[in-house]
């Protein structure tokens, strides 16, 4: 299990809304309007790349369209720092949080 920060720049809605849910459904949090952060398995980081790959191939994806996946290793975690909002969901984003209960 790695955490990865997950940012896209994609023009055309239905992409951008696209990539969005397929990394809610992988299990990232959105801590931005188009900034993700999640713990994957090597699996489902493999799954999401793909997935993702599959909207970069579609028609509407345009040269300046792009998505950035960036592993975050324990002491860059360690060394983030947030200006302003933080997400209401930071302490299960983080991994501080083990449980949420509904």
């Amino acid at each position: 299990m790695q955490t990865h920060l997950i940012s896209y720049d994609i023009s055309d809605n239905n992409l951008r809304l696209k990539a969005a849910k397929f990394i809610l459904r992988a299990g990232g949090y959105r801590i931005q309007h188009s900034v993700f952060m999640g713990t994957f398995s090597k699996s489902i980081l493999l799954k999401l790349e793909e997935e993702l790959l599959l909207i970069s191939n579609l028609p509407r994806w345009t040269p300046d369209d792009s998505l950035l996946l960036l592993p975050l290793h324990e002491y860059s975690k360690r060394e983030l720092s947030i200006i302003g909002k933080v997400p209401e969901d930071w302490g299960l984003i983080n991994r501080e949080i083990h449980t949420l209960v509904l």
